[in-house]
């Protein structure tokens, strides 16, 4: 591939990701709207359950925000019912925070057929490029996350 097709190539991988990031974001906002949520709030219930019951401290770390903006979040989402803090099992100073699955199930069926609208595109692609296009936004999330939250 020519060096000028491979440049034309990269920019336009750029910009079909920044128009997936800023459309995901969007969505994300009328989802949390929906709610009566922060979009951050969502976004914390959503690291949540991609990392499993976690720190106040360890959430800040992954979401940017600081322990102070996490503790405030957390108590809005404790009080809604969509977060449980519990005791630490192997470290009495500290909390674990998870997410509650049965509140949880609202906010996740405003996904649904979204969900069911990738599942199908991906019945589009054979195992190879999906397993391709794993592998690249795997790589994608690594560089990311040497730059900052999740």
């Amino acid at each position: 591939m020519s060096t000028v097709k491979r440049k034309i190539l990269y920019d336009d991988l750029i910009r079909q990701i920044r128009q997936f990031i800023a459309g995901t974001i969007l969505f994300n906002q009328k989802i949390a709207d929906q709610a009566g949520f922060r979009l951050t709030d969502v976004q914390c219930m959503n690291v949540l359950e991609l990392l499993g019951p976690s720190t106040p401290k360890k959430l800040a770390e992954h979401t940017g925000l600081t322990t102070g903006g996490v503790t405030v979040m957390l108590d809005r989402l404790e009080k809604a019912g969509y977060v449980r803090r519990a005791p630490h099992p192997t470290d009495r100073r500290s909390i674990l925070v998870s997410v509650n699955p049965k509140k949880v199930k609202a906010i996740h069926a405003q996904y649904d057929q979204v969900n069911r609208s990738t599942v199908a595109l991906f019945s589009e692609f054979p195992e190879q490029e999906l397993e391709a296009a794993a592998k690249f936004l795997a790589r994608l999330n690594a560089v990311r996350i040497e730059r900052g939250p999740l």
